[in-house]
């Protein structure tokens, strides 16, 4: 499995991204409304009928994806703060143990005037 190269910033910017398309997304829920409309456009047919049940089924997917987007959004989110916290432990243990190592001893020998 490769090694991530997570950057600082990237899942916080996808996150708001991903939120941002939900915003988008949610823009366009109540456009299929207007197929109700073809109705009464086609007096006598079933194709208004038709049409209303798909623009039903159309509203439904996209508050689905809506829904599903501002999810993965808040996930994302959650896994940017849960890094960041596991990142600062992970540096925090690494100043304890370079604390912990003791200094080199000065080397003896002819070198030194022994």
């Amino acid at each position: 499995m490769p090694d991530l190269n997570i950057i600082q910033g990237d899942l916080e910017n996808f996150s708001q991204e991903l939120s941002d398309l939900s915003t988008e997304v949610g823009g366009f829920v109540d456009n299929p409304s207007y197929l109700s409309l073809v109705g009464s456009a086609m007096d006598g047919g079933s194709s208004g009928q038709q049409a209303k049940y798909a623009g039903g089924h159309i509203e439904e997917q996209l508050t689905a994806l809506k829904t599903s987007l501002a999810t993965l959004a808040d996930n994302v989110e959650a896994a940017a703060k849960q890094f960041q916290v596991t990142e600062e432990i992970n540096q925090q243990a690494i100043q304890q143990v370079m604390a912990s190592i003791p200094e080199p001893c000065p080397p003896k020998g002819p070198s030194k005037g022994e």
